[in-house]
């Protein structure tokens, strides 16, 4: 209870951070942190890239969806199909026709419009959070969603081709762990690329 406790007040704190972010600084960090991803190889070499639509004051993703779209890579876009189920992927080729809002009232993919895709069909996996350590503890948002994701593709997060995207003051000291959650290898803030591997950081 202690450790959910603790997520719980990061949670508050990292989520009024965030949404403090105002005077176009959200755009600028987050055009940042886009051009850091399409400069790893391991996105520029995917030929599947699991992606997420932004909302609210996350880092805004809409510029590596439109790279993505105008790439030979296919875009592939997350679908919460219930609170104690797997996500759903989809493969989506127009955000603009193919999205409407889900259960949280993010864009997700119209599932009679986008073909299922499994995680076994992505090579790169973009990953939203509130807050994150320099030993690659990450804090989401309580539903195990992306946790679980990353459980079964161990190779992905093994490689370096899972980034989380982050804002430097997401960047925390500590993230409460628990057993479940998976350390992610990299965090691309609008200031620096964290390679949480390099224990000699």
């Amino acid at each position: 209870m202690k450790v959910a406790a603790e997520k719980a007040a990061l949670r508050r704190l990292m989520r009024r951070r965030r949404d403090a972010l105002v005077d176009g600084r959200q755009e600028l960090a987050s055009e940042a942190i886009a051009r850091r991803v399409m400069a790893l190889g391991s996105y520029r070499r995917a030929r599947a890239r699991l992606l997420f639509r932004s909302f609210g004051s996350e880092v805004l993703t809409d510029r590596l969806i439109g790279d993505t779209l105008r790439s030979s890579a296919e875009l592939v876009l997350p679908r919460v199909k219930g609170l104690e189920e797997a996500l759903a992927l989809h493969a989506v080729g127009d955000p603009e026709r193919d999205l409407a809002p889900g259960c949280f009232g993010i864009d997700e993919p119209i599932r009679d419009r986008c073909p299922d895709r499994s995680i076994y069909d992505v090579d790169f996996v973009l990953v939203p959070g509130l807050a994150f350590d320099r030993q690659g503890g990450r804090l989401g948002y309580g539903g195990g969603f992306f946790d679980y994701l990353l459980n079964v593709r161990t190779d992905l997060v093994e490689s370096g081709a899972v980034v989380a995207v982050a804002y430097s003051l997401q960047i925390v000291d500590g993230v409460p762990q628990e057993g479940w959650d998976v350390q992610v290898p990299l965090i691309a803030t609008e200031g620096e690329l964290i390679d949480t591997r390099d224990r000699s950081v």
